[in-house]
């Protein structure tokens, strides 16, 4: 009998476990573009993060990274093109490790302490 159910279960062709679920993946690579986090596209797509991370990582970190490279271009037109001095600071702060000098001054010696009395006439 067991011999039987074996060859049922060979002739049925149903497929175990969950089925398949086809999403949109420009959805998934516009989403990973602008930088959405996967608890974001996981939602958005009907999925969970988990399945994200196991089936479309290596789609989500090439289009993060593309996203980044986009801004980062935008950032430099910016700066360059329309020269926007702001942005050229920001810029030179964080890609060119240049920071805003602040002056510190250790002085050991005490202020001086200035009294300015006026003095009284004293009627005797």
């Amino acid at each position: 009998m067991d011999k039987n159910k074996a060859e049922i279960n060979k002739n049925t062709s149903k497929a175990l476990g969950r089925p398949k679920i086809t999403i949109d993946l420009e959805i998934l690579k516009n989403l990973a573009s602008i930088g959405c986090p996967d608890y974001e596209i996981a939602s958005v797509l009907n999925i969970s993060a988990r399945t994200l991370k196991r089936n479309y990582a290596e789609i989500v970190d090439q289009y993060r990274e593309k996203g980044k490279a986009s801004l980062r271009k935008k950032m430099f037109d910016k700066a360059m093109k329309k020269d926007n001095t702001t942005m050229q600071i920001w810029l030179s702060k964080n890609y060119l490790g240049m920071k805003d000098r602040t002056v510190n001054e250790n002085i050991n010696e005490p202020l001086p302490l200035i009294i300015q009395a006026q003095a009284e006439e004293v009627d005797g």
